[in-house]
């Protein structure tokens, strides 16, 4: 794994929102220890952390290794000085982020491989306003875990832990939260993961009949993916028929993200079901117009939101949703194309929970089922294919490609890849991944056959660009 003290070869596990790596190959306790040094480190000499005034709160996820890897992660943290309010067993993502925002923790670690198979692991880390860290600063923490200069106080100034979490307080808080006008039911598929400990529970709090579906914890994920979607949520469409349920919620791994099935079975794009909760607080707060959608999300929400609302494009990724919620006190909703979504009036952290919750309470003021809701959107047809293109050359190549495009169309935006707009009609993402060798093209319009010949369009003019610049370098 490492050639001595020689740490550089793991320098790939720390990403742009997360530290994420496979069990006992880049990721073991020795170095969940020193992931939590450097992190410490890094809160101590770069954000103004007082060891006197100031914790961090540190829970998991119900992989089989994570109780592991946290104590391990927790005593590298303890070791750089800092006190640690600790949870002490096993959390839904959003149980472990309201406990440390209501204890007002100053950051928060998360050991969790999210949606990832079951023999990966890592850690994300939250600021105390529930905001995640951004890739500068994972980055900043990964040149402190390699090159090693860590702060290690003696025997005097090393963290205290306190055991601590607040899973019953985050049931009752939710509660209160939401009123349902007439009695309605759910299938729920925790998909054995995290959701199992919480999800339930909290829905059965606000009145919800609750059809569970793999809802025991099982870290080995035996039923279907933890990561929800339209193949891996059949069972989910099946139940939420033969049920007569009015929707069905599918929960990703550690509970950040939940997919929706309408009373039809039919599984819904994460931005169509942002859309359909967007046109409902809107009625709720009229004060506020901003929408925060990243640029893969669908041009629906324009086409279908009141003229007086903003819809602000951001970069795709969960981090800069909740950093701009934060700094923009109008936003309404925060909707990711992955399924992240941000409610400001609950709180700033991506919590899966509270899109269903935000459904029911809607639906239960409707005559209507979530299904006619979904028909009365426009129909758009969205094309997505990733490019395989080496990390070397990615960025390059979107470089390059923007100046040419910028060159031969009218409106491109440079928010995140190549954004080139048609319109109300039809728009194209060239965006490079962050997290592996590709590019992906998103592509949606307003029929089957102009999205399909856009695709082929625009996949032979990367496929171009990227042999262009492989051969320029051979």
């Amino acid at each position: 794994m490492t050639s001595g003290n020689d740490y550089s070869s793991l320098s790939h596990i720390f990403r742009a929102y997360d530290v994420r790596g496979v069990y006992n190959k880049e990721i073991t306790a020795a170095v969940h220890y020193r992931i939590g040094l450097a992190f410490g480190t890094f809160l101590q000499r770069n954000q103004g952390f007082q060891t006197q005034d100031h914790f961090v709160f540190i829970a998991w996820d119900i992989r089989q290794t994570s109780s592991l890897l946290a104590q391990a992660f927790a005593a590298g943290v303890m070791s750089s000085g800092i006190h640690i309010e600790y949870s002490g067993e096993a959390l839904q993502f959003g149980a472990c982020m309201f406990s440390a925002w209501k204890r007002n923790a100053f950051a928060t670690a998360y050991i969790t491989a999210s949606h990832l198979p079951p023999e990966w692991n890592g850690v994300k880390f939250y600021y105390g306003n529930g905001v995640g860290f951004s890739e500068e600063d994972n980055m900043k923490i990964r040149d402190i875990f390699i090159e090693g200069d860590f702060l290690q106080p003696s025997w005097t100034g090393v963290g205290q832990m306190t055991r601590l979490n607040l899973k019953n307080e985050y049931r009752d808080y939710l509660s209160t939260k939401f009123t349902l006008k007439r009695p309605l039911k759910v299938v729920v598929d925790c998909g054995n993961g995290s959701s199992c400990l919480s999800a339930p529970e909290v829905l059965k709090s606000i009145g919800l009949e609750v059809i569970p579906l793999y809802c025991e914890v099982d870290p080995a994920f035996p039923n279907r993916s933890s990561e929800p979607n339209e193949q891996t949520l059949t069972e989910l469409s099946k139940i939420v028929i033969e049920e007569k349920a009015d929707f069905g919620v599918g929960f990703d791994g550690d509970g950040d993200r939940a997919v929706i099935a309408d009373n039809t079975g039919r599984v819904l794009l994460a931005d169509i079901t942002g859309l359909i909760l967007a046109k409902y607080m809107l009625s709720i707060f009229p004060k506020k117009k901003r929408v925060l959608a990243n640029v893969e999300c669908s041009l629906a929400l324009e086409k279908s939101l009141p003229e007086s609302t903003i819809v602000d494009r951001i970069k795709v990724g969960h981090t800069f949703l909740t950093a701009d919620a934060q700094e923009k006190k109008d936003t309404l909703i925060g909707i990711e194309s992955s399924g992240h979504m941000v409610f400001p009036h609950i709180y700033l952290f991506d919590d899966a929970m509270i899109i269903p919750l935000i459904l029911a309470e809607m639906l239960s003021t409707k005559d209507t089922g979530l299904s006619e809701l979904v028909d009365q959107l426009p129909l758009l047809y969205k094309r997505r294919v990733a490019v395989p293109a080496p990390d070397n050359i990615k960025f390059n190549a979107i470089t390059s490609l923007l100046q040419e495009i910028k060159a031969s169309h009218n409106s491109v935006t440079d928010i995140d890849g190549i954004g080139i707009s048609f319109g109300v009609e039809s728009w194209v993402l060239i965006r490079a991944s962050n997290t592996g060798p590709k590019i992906r093209i998103t592509i949606e319009a307003e029929s089957a056959n102009q999205a399909d010949e856009l695709l082929v369009k625009y996949q032979k003019l990367l496929k171009d660009k990227l042999q262009e610049i492989t051969s320029a370098m051979e």
